[in-house]
């Protein structure tokens, strides 16, 4: 019984913090927010979770969390690539002005 409220203490201020919390995406918001509604239901009942499965058109409610949780760590990976990348850009882009600042300070040197 007490894991059962602090499971639900977690997803409760999971879902405050996905309301209250400014994100930068639209679906990184939506993402914390159904997650949470979807984890406080599974640990409220077994059958809550059943009917949504059936609803989406999975048998059971394990194999939902399942496929969640595997899209979860596909999403995860896909927007921490997608972060590298971007990082990857503006360190590349800094390099490259900084490169073409030094040459032009260096000339100006040479020509005084």
């Amino acid at each position: 019984m007490i894991f059962k409220i602090i499971f639900i203490s977690i997803f409760s201020l999971s879902l405050i913090w996905g309301l209250v919390r400014p994100f930068s995406s639209f679906s990184g918001r939506w993402f914390l927010r159904i997650f949470s509604v979807v984890g406080i239901l599974s640990i409220l009942g077994v059958e809550y979770t059943q009917r949504i499965a059936e609803f989406v058109g999975i048998g059971r409610g394990a194999d939902l969390f399942l496929y969640l949780s595997l899209v979860t760590i596909f999403l995860f990976i896909a927007f921490t690539v997608n972060r590298f990348d971007a990082l990857n850009k503006k360190i590349s882009t800094l390099v490259k002005e900084l490169a073409i600042l030094s040459e032009s300070s260096s000339l100006k040197d040479e020509e005084k």
